[in-house]
């Protein structure tokens, strides 16, 4: 406690070594003598050392052993999680990460019988409940039991019975310590003193049946039994209890002194009250016994003697030692003793001997005697200690060794999970030539994964190792499924190959050759052609999702996966078709270019001219493949091995012949002739997939029709998908402002703080808030905040042209804490509530489709002329029913390529050698029979499709321009700019393609804040801001804003309670996955400024509707929601058939001026309905 606050401090002052008697460093015998025993922690004190931390000026922090008592207690959440609680008698500081009321440490636990536990919700039982009301305290006692008491019949029943490891005999003693006993499948050692009786002691040997890893088990059972108390804690403070004696103790009231650590009103203090004592009554109702320890301050007196009385009998009769608490106003609880109380009043007395100034003494504490529950949980073993360290000194009993060892085990939970070698081997397989391969194709190679082995033709692959990926390799490559010719004939079987591989195969196979003077070559931004690039994604999910349906094609109706299709779309592949062919003609190069955008996949090497000759002048490699066939059907076959892999069919091959033999260019004849082989091969499905083709020679391919009508322009309808990818941290976009129930203040306490604090937290405040009001009366708020980067969209509601929607989220039912796992969604994983937010299926009823395809589906059979857009790459939100309406159209944001422009130079009056390709790829992907390939046919439509779409809408939006600015003030344009853009200029071509209701989804990524949360939302939510002024600018100028309405989506919500961050020193705070969330509805038509649904009254734990680290359930669920909005697309009475069979009651609905139906609010009043009828007046 004095540390360094004197001269002579020598553990501080090395010069000061040995120069007094009492120097205790260099005399050992003067170890403890006095108060200033600066070499020993300030906490011993006469021979007692107190677990505990000592602060202040000069401080020496450590951990201790110690004879007081203490106990483990559990702490359990309303989800059922546990957390660890040190209980102890003289404590003065528990570090919060054991503190009863402190502690968030929560894990999970495997509850015993039905599952069952304590709970706020339920009461807690016996336990208790603490402060803030959202956890239970509960005693705990571990008992260790043994499991098997006979031999076992077989490994698997070991491995399903223990999960305590034990030390392998010839490690955890000396030959002879056990005995062994070989069994079946596994061995049984027993300790020498059991004489081969089953005991706790008793060892299994083993290798695991599935993966073969060597175990060794120890014989028990670790089990953690819950307890509880029959009557709470009594606290009897000591200014309440009687003082007496010659001299009696000295009342100090909180107003008499600056210490502020006590509780109650004061303190009594034994200052001269040599022979005081203080009495307190205790009355029981029965003979009991019960645990008494004292609360007490002293920072002076190395130790003080003080006697307990219970009913006039000394409790201990040396007397009981108060050693120094260590420092001013620190508090410590006394050894605790268990003392018998009888029936009636009973006293007991705290009686100070020492003339001298004695001890501080703030309370008596009464713990009464525990009784068991039914509660019980397995014992789970941990490798790190809860004693952490305090600095790099290591003064606690944390190691970096003991966290490697608990990483190491977690990941080999992981790497050993039943799960793991199916869940690689189909995400290995679809990547290696099947999208949906057979449950024996999955066995097989997980076999291979488990055993380390496979063998083929004689042929053992793998080291033996368990994860072997030699093994998984063959396993996957050689496999009947993988190898077998006749498997071709499955429509199932094969893949659409990534766009990517395309190039990568043509420059192989056709023998690319660098040009003099060229050392290497480069394939130029394909990212932003075919929207795949390695070592470029678009999120952390890869380049598209393993669990994508294709929009178009038979893969819909049997739910046939197709994760490539994700990126095969209108834009990628015009670039991809654009880009071979300009590889073919004039190599990597920078030729194909229109309007000043470059076609090719090269760049600018520097000289050449472009020509469709054979010279290559521009390119800096090109094709020197040189064919061996005569004859055409033999080149054709030549090119079919090279580029198909020997998979093009024979009605293909006839096509390509009979176009080669009536192709004369006029000149550079054989080269023109085999540049335009190549070029029709690339073509084929058969090229873009794995798979073969059977056509269908009875009908062609009719070319899709955009929808269109004689609509007029007051008939037009637009609505927008705004998808914001990773999960919007909503509750910084709109906060509580100004509340019922200080909602504001419970805000910033569960975001850990202000964000402006020198220690911040992520709670906004409300200085930096644009405050706007609810208008809604039935809202617990009677404003809320906007972030401050959103001013546009503020602007947007004081004009009632926006709305805010608050805890809003995926639901299936009105979830509680009890249910909410019943729902039918991954909750807080990104790829399934993704899923789940386009489609708003979560009944399955329209398995495939999205909530924007199914508006359209209902509009088109309404005889509306409807159509969808994606400027996001293909997304599910907009597929419909197959064979209800058109299929979706996908754009990119970066504009229109022109599809196989004609080279036409003025000087080169000849032009392109190659003709126009486009009948002949549309004959080449005709229609296909029932029983060919699903991956080809879905290719085959799609690119049909592309072909037919581009050509209509690239002539629709030629020439075509915005007068809004999309730029920032660098000058550039961001990703949701560029995709806001393109959707104002297909707005703006309504009446040429005579649409009446168009959707569109657009959508940017970046969402996902685990870290930097603050600064990561003020420059994302400044180019939403940005961006949606510059639409509606746009969308005013063309006088659509009034038939427009603009929806923002996001996966989930955000947990309130803040992470750490990244360093771990509180810096850079994020968040991570929750629920629900808030979000807000633009559109010129609406009645806006409202704010509806409702937040929740609490936001801790102890809240109805609040899980774990503030994770939110939703009140106000999408699906009706987003459903109502397409019921104000028609223009009479509305059938809105329910996506959930169970659907909320909705109270209030917001009507537009130009018969749009635009909102309500959903309460928690729960209903059964099929379906809902509206009738409204436009």
């Amino acid at each position: 406690a004095g540390l360094g606050t004197y001269g002579w401090d020598y553990c501080v002052n090395p010069e000061q070594l040995g120069t007094t008697t009492w120097d205790y460093c260099v005399n050992p015998e003067q170890l403890g003598t006095t108060g200033w025993d600066y070499c020993v922690d300030p906490m011993y004190a006469s021979g007692i050392f107190k677990f505990g931390t000592v602060s202040g000026a000069d401080f020496e922090l450590g951990y201790h052993w110690t004879s007081f008592n203490c106990s483990i207690q559990a702490k359990i959440n309303n989800e059922g999680y546990v957390a660890l609680a040190h209980e102890t008698d003289n404590m003065n500081s528990i570090p919060p990460h054991l503190d009863a009321e402190q502690s968030l440490n929560y894990f999970k636990v495997y509850w015993d019988g039905d599952g069952a536990y304590p709970s706020p919700a339920n009461g807690c039982g016996k336990c208790r409940l603490n402060i803030n009301a959202d956890a239970c305290i509960c005693p705990t006692k571990v008992k260790d039991e043994i499991v098997f008491t006979a031999q076992p019949a077989s490994a698997e029943d070991i491995i399903s019975s223990l999960y305590i490891g034990a030390i392998p005999p010839d490690i955890a003693g000396p030959s002879g310590t056990f005995i062994s006993q070989p069994c079946d499948g596994f061995t049984v050692h027993f300790p020498q003193t059991s004489n081969g009786v089953y005991t706790r002691e008793t060892i299994f040997e083993l290798n695991h049946p599935y993966h073969g890893t060597k175990l060794f088990l120890k014989n028990t059972k670790s089990t953690v039994y819950l307890e509880g108390w029959e009557h709470a804690t009594t606290i009897l403070e000591a200014e309440d209890a009687l003082p007496g004696g010659p001299s009696v103790p000295n009342l100090v009231l909180a107003n008499e002194t600056n210490r502020n650590r006590f509780s109650g009103a004061g303190y009594m203090h034994f200052e001269g009250a040599g022979q005081g004592y203080l009495e307190w009554i205790v009355s029981v109702p029965e003979n009991i016994d019960a645990t008494i320890s004292f609360r007490y301050e002293d920072s002076w007196e190395t130790t003080n003697v003080v006697d307990i009385l219970v009913n006039d009998n000394v409790i201990s009769p040396e007397g009981t030692k108060l050693g120094s608490t260590g420092n001013w106003d620190y508090w410590m609880d006394s050894e605790s003793f268990l003392v018998p109380l009888n029936s009636g009043d009973n006293t007991i007395q705290l009686k100070y001997s020492d003339p001298w100034t004695g001890p501080r003494v703030d309370y008596l504490k009464i713990e009464w005697p525990t009784i068991p529950s039914s509660y019980s949980f397995r014992n789970a073993p941990h490798f790190m200690s809860l004693s952490q360290d305090y600095n790099d000194e290591g003064e606690g009993e944390t190691t970096a060794r003991d966290a490697y060892y608990e990483t190491d085990a977690v990941l080999d939970h992981y790497h050993y999970h039943p799960n793991t070698a199916p869940f690689i081997c189909i995400r290995l397989i679809q990547r290696l030539g099947i999208s949906n391969p057979s449950p024996g194709h999955i066995e097989a190679c997980a076999d291979a994964f488990r055993t380390g082995t496979y063998s083929s033709g004689g042929q053992i692959f793998g080291s033996g190792d368990y994860g072997s990926l030699e093994a998984v390799t063959a396993a996957i490559t050689l496999e009947p499924e993988a190898t077998s010719a006749v498997l071709d004939a499955d429509p199932g079987y094969g893949r659409i190959r990534e766009p990517f591989l395309q190039p990568i195969q043509v420059l192989r196979s056709l023998e690319a050759e660098l040009v003099p003077l060229e050392h290497h070559f480069e394939l130029w931004e394909l990212f932003d052609r075919l929207d795949q690039e390695p070592h470029r994604f678009k999120t952390v999910f890869s380049h598209f999702l393993p669990e994508y349906i294709p929009d178009v094609g038979p893969t819909i109706v049997p739910g046939y996966v197709s994760p490539e299709s994700m990126v095969v779309n209108m834009p990628s592949i015009i670039a991809q078709l654009n880009g071979l062919m300009s590889l073919v003609r004039y190599g990597i190069s920078d030729c194909f270019v229109d309007d000043g955008m470059s076609l090719g996949f090269g760049t600018y090497p520097g000289n050449g001219n472009c020509l469709d000759d054979g010279s290559m002048q521009r390119a800096s490699a090109f094709f020197s493949y040189i064919p061996e066939a005569t004859t055409t059907a033999g080149l054709v076959q030549e090119l079919n091995t090279l580029l198909c892999a020997g998979r093009l069919s024979q009605a293909s091959q006839d096509k390509i012949v009979d176009a080669y033999d009536s192709y004369s260019p006029a000149y550079d004849e054989a080269g023109a002739k085999l540049r335009f082989a190549y070029q029709l091969v690339m073509s084929t499905p058969e090229f873009h997939t794995s798979t073969t083709v059977k056509e269908d020679t009875t009908k062609s391919r009719p070319g899709p029709s955009i929808s269109s009508s004689d609509a007029g322009i007051n008939d037009y309808k637009a609505l927008i998908f705004l998808f914001l990818s990773g999960g919007v941290d909503s509750f910084s976009m709109l906060p509580p402002h100004t509340c019922e129930g200080d909602l504001y203040e419970k805000y910033v306490d569960i975001r850990g703080g202000l964000s402006n604090e020198t220690d911040p937290g992520i709670a906004l405040p409300k200085q930096n808030l644009l405050e706007i009001p609810t208008n809604n009366p039935e809202h617990v708020c009677s404003s809320v905040g906007l972030h401050q980067n959103l001013q546009f969209i503020d602007e947007l509601y004081k004009r009632e042209d926006a709305i805010f929607v608050t805890n809003i989220g995926l639901l299936q039912f009105p979830a509680t804490k009890e249910d909410y796992r019943d729902t039918n969604v991954r909750l807080f994983a990104h790829n399934a509530m993704q899923l789940e937010t386009m489609r708003e299926d979560l009944e399955g009823e329209k398995y495939g489709t999205g909530v924007l395809g199914r508006m359209k589906d209902k509009l088109s059979e309404a005889g509306f002329a409807c159509n969808a857009y994606s400027i996001a790459g293909s997304q599910i939100s907009l597929l419909g029913s197959p064979g209800v309406a058109s299929s979706p159209i996908a754009l990119s944001s970066n504009g229109m390529q022109k599809f196989i422009p004609q080279y036409e130079a003025s000087w080169w009056t000849d032009g392109d050698l190659t003709p126009d390709l486009t009948p002949y790829i549309l004959r080449l992907n005709n229609a296909t029979a029932v029983d060919s390939s699903f991956m080809a046919e879905t290719w085959s439509a799609k690119v049909s499709n592309a072909i037919y779409q581009h050509k209509k809408l690239y002539d629709d939006l030629e020439g075509d321009t915005v007068t809004a600015n999309f730029k920032d003030a660098s000058g550039r344009k961001s990703q949701l700019c560029k995709q806001l853009e393109m959707t104002a200029r297909l707005m703006a071509t309504h009446e040429s393609r005579n649409a009446e209701r168009d959707f569109f989804h657009v959508g940017i990524g970046g969402w996902d804040l685990h870290s930097k949360v603050i600064e990561g939302l003020e420059s994302r939510f400044d180019d939403v801001n940005h961006c949606l002024k510059a639409f509606v600018e746009e969308a005013e100028h063309l006088g659509l804003w009034n038939n427009t309405v603009l929806l923002q989506f996001s996966e989930f919500g955000r947990t309130l309670n803040p992470n750490s961050g990244p360093e771990g020193d509180g810096t850079g705070k994020g968040c991570d996955h929750a629920w629900g969330g808030n979000q807000f509805i633009i559109g010129g038509g609406l009645k806006g400024g409202q704010v509806l649904g409702q937040y929740p009254l609490d936001f801790t734990e102890n809240g109805p509707l609040v899980l774990s680290r503030g994770r939110i359930i939703p009140t106000t669920v999408r699906t009706i929601f987003v459903d109502i909005f397409c019921m104000g697309l028609f223009d009479s009475m509305l059938l809105l058939k329910a996506t959930n069979a169970y659907c909320f009651s909705f109270h209030i609905i917001f009507l537009l001026s130009h018969g749009m139906l635009f909102g309500l609010v959903y309460r928690l009043g729960w209903v059964f309905l099929q379906k809902i009828w509206i009738t409204f007046s436009p």
